[in-house]
């Protein structure tokens, strides 16, 4: 019996050795792992920009768990002998003593074992899980920061010289481009502002450009919207009264992005301007190819590799419906027909675009040459860039076909289904019979239900992963979206810009390309 009773304790001593062991196999574990990312980050793997940072080969971490291992299995051992020491258990006398006795002392010394080791594993584990806290404060106050351009003042210290300290110099030099890079952005938005001052849209009570613009005039009506996919690009349109009458309209799509692109549309949006302060419809000779070659002529010029425009351009006649065009590289003219109550394409003749080619080479070809359609009462005509048309969710295209049914679906105040998309329960419809047939609902439409096209539910969202939407979209969709209450209902503001809103249980699929749409209808 007596055998018994020290088998037990042994038992218990050996279980909370090899339970101790696991425990400090698992936090060499992560701290190995920490340690791998680490190695990635020095390595440029996380570091988007700047020189990679040097991993210096610290062993204090591993010293510490050595210890506090070694600090505890002779903890443990010593309590036990001077324990059994004192109460006389080490005494052979004792072992043909009361067995119930040695039960009592073998449960006490047993239990404060464990006590001590319990105490000792929180203050040695305080030790290593402290900078990790530190680091864990430094990053939440960066998820939560509104403006990111405070957090430079803001370091991590932490005093030890292990893989943690060297994390924590790695974070604040992250932190720090992460600041650069938003001071950069700022640039960006406002080159992106300025870009916007460009076209013709509405501005909020603070003169800022909003995503639509409305004009209502004695013989048509304008709408127009733009969407930018980040930072700047080319895409471009406007629309510029002459005497009443007349109306200059261009839809331009530079190719590539960045600052090059924008700089050709700003030029082309110059040149475009300029040329029309001058224009005189006196005589019947529109003379619009004049302005193409000059914009052919700059853009080539300029020797951008791979830079050039696909535009259409044209003078209106608003009282008799005639759409005098000239275009270069951008040969498809979209018109909803009123009479048959659905859209049609017309091509232009085909043209080389501007910048791709010289003006004497491009006179070879047969020329930029000016052809005249006309509007019905009724008919609208619609010049976007091809940012909508190629819009992806995964791998599906939103595609022309799918615009021209959506726009046919408003227009005759119809029902449309975009059908079952991935991760929806049910198919999704657009109900649009109380639609009253604006060029403004109609593009609204457009840019709404692209909008659901690549999106996904996800009712899970965290703070960083919420969907921003137009206010106006939004407004759309609250009308005319037969499933709004179930997937757009829950919302939240939108700091960055009050103009928008958040879905919170909503994600989508990244917009590539600008969404730069005009719309023209004549009464």
């Amino acid at each position: 019996m007596n055998f018994i009773f020290l088998v037990f304790p042994a038992l218990l001593l050996i279980a909370g050795i090899y339970a101790a062991f696991r425990g400090i196999g698992s936090v060499i574990a992560e701290k190995a792992a920490i340690k791998t990312n680490l190695r990635a980050l020095a390595d440029g793997n996380f570091i988007p920009y700047g020189k990679k940072i040097p991993v210096e080969k610290y062993y204090y971490l591993r010293l510490k768990i050595i210890l506090f291992t070694v600090a505890v299995i002779l903890t443990v051992t010593i309590m036990i002998f001077v324990m059994l020491r004192i109460s006389g258990f080490l005494n052979p006398g004792l072992l043909n003593g009361d067995s119930g006795e040695i039960f009592r002392i073998v449960i006490i010394t047993a239990f404060a074992a464990v006590s001590v080791g319990a105490v000792a594993a929180g203050f040695f584990s305080s030790m290593i899980t402290g900078p990790i806290q530190k680091l864990k404060r430094r990053i939440e106050s960066v998820r939560s920061a509104g403006d990111l351009a405070k957090l430079a003042d803001i370091k991590i210290t932490i005093e030890s010289r292990d893989e943690i300290a060297v994390l924590g110099n790695t974070i604040n030099e992250m932190i720090q481009r992460l600041v650069n890079t938003v001071a950069g952005s700022s640039d960006i938005l406002a080159g992106r502002e300025i870009q916007k001052k460009f076209l013709p849209l509405d501005s909020d009570k603070n003169g800022n450009k909003l995503s639509s613009g409305y004009k209502d005039t004695e013989n048509a009506v304008f709408f127009g919207y733009y969407e930018g996919a980040g930072g700047i690009s080319g895409d471009y349109f406007d629309y510029r009264d002459i005497d009443g009458r007349y109306y200059a309209i261009i839809k331009c799509d530079v190719a590539g992005k960045g600052i090059p692109a924008a700089l050709i549309m700003v030029q082309v949006a110059t040149m475009f301007i300029n040329y029309f302060k001058q224009w005189n419809p006196a005589g019947g000779d529109t003379q619009i190819e004049e302005v193409v070659y000059q914009i052919n002529g700059f853009i080539e010029t300029l020797g951008f590799e791979d830079r050039f425009a696909a535009l259409a351009l044209c003078i209106f006649d608003t009282e008799t419906g005639d759409l005098h065009f000239c275009n270069a590289g951008d040969n498809i003219i979209n018109i909803f027909d009123s009479s048959y109550g659905k859209m049609k394409s017309v091509k232009l003749p085909e043209t080389p675009a501007a910048g791709a080619l010289s003006n004497s080479t491009v006179e070879l070809k047969g020329g930029y040459k000016v052809q005249t359609l006309s509007l019905k009462h009724g008919d609208i005509l619609f010049l976007y860039t091809d940012g909508i048309e190629e819009a992806k969710r995964g791998d599906e295209v939103f595609g022309s076909e799918r615009v021209h049914q959506i726009i046919n679906a408003v227009m005759n105040r119809g029902v449309y289904n975009l059908g079952k998309r991935q991760n929806f329960k049910d198919d999704l419809l657009f109900d649009f019979t109380f639609c009253e047939g604006g060029v403004d609902e109609v593009i609204m439409a457009l840019i709404a239900v692209e909008k659901i096209f690549r999106c996904y539910p996800n009712p899970k969202n965290g703070r960083d992963e919420r969907m921003r939407i137009d206010k106006k979209a939004d407004a759309f969709l609250k009308k005319y979206f037969f499933q709004y209450e179930n997937y757009c209902s829950k919302t939240s503001e939108c700091p960055e810009n009050d103009s928008y809103i958040c879905y919170t249980c909503l994600n989508e699929d990244e917009q590539y390309d600008d969404f730069a749409i005009l719309g023209i209808m004549r009464k």
